[in-house]
């Protein structure tokens, strides 16, 4: 399954990715769903996930430099 915090490593990155492949025809999926990030709803429905993803790094990394010290 495709995780969205891999593809980018923050919202506006993920936007600038999602943009590129809807200007080239191409409809992501993540997971099991396919949308089109390029609707008001789809946009919204991206971000949110892109926003989860970014918090989800940014914990991991958080949590890494506790483990450092």
């Amino acid at each position: 399954m495709p995780k969205l915090d891999r593809l980018a490593r923050s919202v506006p990155d993920a936007r600038s990715i999602a943009d590129g492949l809807v200007s080239r025809g191409v409809r992501p999926a993540l997971g099991t769903s396919i949308y089109d990030p390029g609707g008001p709803m789809g946009r919204m429905f991206f971000d949110i996930l892109a926003t989860f993803a970014e918090f989800e790094s940014d914990l991991i990394r958080l949590r890494t430099r506790e483990e450092r010290r």
